[in-house]
Order: structure tokens, then C-alpha cells, then sequence
């Protein structure tokens, strides 16, 4: 007489519902809820104001000493809400932009105008996140 060994569908139902569970579980790690907490700030609105440049900041990658090293490219600017508070925030930009920019030009800044604090400006880096989500929530994307 020859014996079959079968598990219930219940047994793999409920290993299959495991591992789906976890597999959500680590999915939900990545997901970039700073972006888009901004992004949903960014939805009430974005005003312009002139910003100041304050800093310019290249950072290398590698130890060699040459210009073609260079990888990050950041601005420090400064701008002025309408309440009259200053607000100062570093921006990512494109090595393009970061060479035409010197300390005192200034610069277009769109801030949040639910929370000034989320500012940005022109030729900014963004994630693909980002962009995504710009296309929806912003209503005046350069």
C-alpha cells in the first residue's frame, strides 16, 4: 500500500499569505515618505521670491585631485517669505547651472506656501520620485 503525503490547501494558503505579508512588510521600507510628504505640502501652492546665493560647494568622488572628479554640486541660498522670516536651504544642482552661479547672484525660489520652509530652485536635482509625483501636485513646474 503506498502512502501520499499531501498538504491541505490550507497549509499553503497560509504560507503563501506569510510571505506575501513580509514581502509587503520590506516593500513598505522603501517607499520615500519624505518626498512625498513634501510633494503633498508643495500641492496647497508655490509662490516665487528672489533668492540670494550664499555658498557654492562641489564635493569629489575618488581621491584624485582634477576637476572631472567632481560629482555633487551644491548652492547654499538664502530668501525672504512674505511674513519677512529668512530662510536658508542647500540645493543639488547640475554642474551646468553650479559654474554660471557665483556667491551674491541671485536666484527664482519656489517655496510651499503652506510652509515656506519647502523651497527649491531652478536646475534643482530631483529623484524620479520626485518628478513623478510633480506632475501631479505642483501647478507651476518650470
Amino acid at each position: 500500500m503506498t502512502v501520499f503525503y499531501a498538504t491541505s490547501s490550507s497549509t499553503v494558503k497560509i504560507k503563501l499569505l506569510q510571505a506575501s505579508a513580509v514581502i509587503l512588510l520590506i516593500l513598505l521600507f522603501f517607499i520615500p515618505y519624505r518626498e512625498i510628504r513634501i510633494e503633498r505640502i508643495r500641492a496647497f501652492g508655490e509662490a516665487k521670491a528672489i533668492g540670494t546665493v550664499v555658498r557654492k560647494n562641489a564635493i569629489k568622488e575618488g581621491k584624485s585631485k582634477t576637476a572631472s572628479q567632481f560629482k555633487n554640486y551644491y548652492v547654499s541660498y538664502r530668501f525672504i517669505d512674505p511674513n519677512g522670516l529668512p530662510h536658508q536651504r542647500e540645493a543639488h544642482v547640475d554642474a551646468e547651472f553650479w559654474e554660471e552661479l557665483t556667491r551674491g547672484d541671485s536666484v527664482i525660489v519656489y517655496y510651499a506656501k503652506a510652509e515656506p520652509m519647502v523651497s527649491r530652485i531652478d536646475h534643482e536635482s530631483e529623484s524620479a520620485v520626485v518628478k513623478l509625483l510633480a506632475k501631479f501636485s505642483r501647478t507651476n513646474v518650470p
